[in-house]
């Protein structure tokens, strides 16, 4: 088992400071990278009319650099936000992280 994790969530544009918000205030994390991010599906049921025609929506992707042992901590604080939204997370095992 890794150290570390990398946690990826995608998260749509109105979502973004919610989720931002609970992650600076959560104390395991020192920082994380958010970046934007155009997102592909079969199913596009929830697309707005301009995303359905140009055949994806907008996101923001953040990547966080956690503990494995604080996972379940971050999944619980962010669950009020991103359990109704049905958001995508994954998990990313660490080899190894260090600083030069």
């Amino acid at each position: 088992m890794p150290e570390q994790v990398i946690f990826t969530l995608n998260i749509p544009t109105d979502l973004k400071d919610d989720v931002v918000d609970k992650l600076i205030t959560f104390s395991s994390i020192t920082g994380f990278n958010l970046k934007t991010i155009n997102g592909y599906s079969k199913e596009h049921s929830q697309f707005d009319i301009a995303e359905q025609v140009e055949g994806y929506r907008a996101f923001y992707q953040i990547e966080v650099l956690i503990p494995l042992t604080d996972i379940k901590q971050l999944k619980t604080s962010l669950n009020p936000i991103c359990q109704p939204a049905k958001l995508k997370y994954w998990l990313t095992p660490v080899i190894e992280s260090a600083h030069f």
